[in-house]
């Protein structure tokens, strides 16, 4: 068995209480151009929050005024109930965590475990290496690969037990199936020991995948932020819901409770008022029917294979440009013809105008 499948599980009694974590109000600029505006959060003890957005959001700034590393210029951060420089510290792993100080890579996690107190540090260390995937524990740090060095900075981080955790891209530089087993095995043990996290990631799927409460950020602001189903399933700002994802914007008609586009009629994720709108449609909600079916006819512009899935660009007889996500095996070609409909909803909408 191969490092991660045979990892062995966060030891009995290990679970504890998080930090609550409270943002108010906070600000902060450099050189006078604002970089975080009006922030309000609040985590709950043992919480996981995603943070997504495009570069220059401003997610490494929140993190860094929540470690401390910088102090706001408006608003108040608490942790554990202390503000200012009685608040206790957060743990921090980055996307590039300095190594020069680290000898071997055993040694600096088991530094780190002997510290928080462990019972048995060599067993700890040994255990969250292999939560991970590290291999032979007598390496450098400093001559491991960019995405082992990753591995690395985020073991020893858990072996220090802290009670608040932020992982700031921590894991991006990890090829796409060996990021997914290592994330999900850090998020079990995040949750396993109780740590409230805030894990930045430009992945809003991996965002959706380990968060309890998701934010989406965006020049300095906090955009929408909720539980990952609700701010995917709710999101009318199709700024906000691009931010997210691709998507695309189709007429529709409110009346009552429902929308009507493409001759179907679909449930509303919020209420709105009656009359013509824009539906904002996500790749996984628009489905490949046959001939016949509710729907509206559509000719293949592109498709891009995605592995898991193939994502497809079509333009409908209506002249809408709609993306479509269908199964890897399902091959379409260009200028091929089609029929598209909406999947059974809630649908999000925004006025026209």
């Amino acid at each position: 068995m191969n490092a991660l499948t045979s990892a062995a599980p966060s030891p009995a009694g290990r679970s504890r209480r998080g930090w609550a974590i409270s943002l108010r109000d906070v600000g902060r600029a450099r050189a006078g151009v604002p970089v975080l505006e009006n922030i309000d959060l609040e985590i709950e003890p043992g919480g996981i929050v995603a943070v997504v957005g495009p570069s220059g959001c401003g997610a490494s700034t929140l993190l860094r005024v929540i470690t401390g590393a910088e102090r706001p210029d408006a608003g108040t951060v608490t942790i554990d109930g202390r503000t200012g420089a009685a608040a206790p510290r957060v743990v921090e792993v980055r996307d590039r965590t300095p190594v020069a100080r680290f000898g071997r890579v055993r040694a600096a996690i088991l530094a780190a475990a002997r510290r928080a107190g462990t019972a048995d540090p060599d067993a700890e260390a040994e255990r969250l290496g292999a939560l991970v995937g590290l291999g032979a524990g007598d390496r450098l740090v400093h001559r491991l690969s960019h995405g082992d060095r990753q591995r690395w900075a985020v073991a020893r981080a858990l072996a220090s037990r802290p009670r608040a955790l932020v992982l700031d891209d921590a894991l991006a530089a990890l090829h796409t199936s060996a990021r997914a087993e290592t994330r999900d095995r850090v998020v079990r043990e995040l949750r396993a020991t109780g740590v409230t996290t805030l894990w930045v990631t430009r992945d809003t799927a991996e965002a959706a995948a380990v968060a309890d409460h998701l934010v989406v950020m965006d020049q300095g602001r906090i955009a929408a932020q909720g539980r990952p189903d609700e701010v995917f399933a709710r999101v009318g700002d199709l700024a906000v819901a691009d931010l997210l994802g691709p998507v695309s914007a189709v007429p529709g008609i409110v009346e009552g409770a429902v929308v009507e586009v493409w001759g179907q009629e679909l449930p509303l994720a919020a209420a709105a008022s009656d009359g013509h709108c824009e539906v904002v449609v996500r790749p996984e909600q628009v489905v490949l029917v046959g001939d016949g079916a509710p729907g509206v006819d559509a000719v293949v512009e592109e498709t891009i294979f995605l592995g898991s899935v193939r994502r497809s660009t079509v333009l409908t007889a209506d002249g809408d440009r709609v993306v479509v996500e269908h199964a890897p095996d399902q091959r379409l070609d260009d200028r091929a013809h089609v029929r598209i409909a909406l999947a059974s909803g809630p649908m999000s909408v925004r006025p026209i105008g």
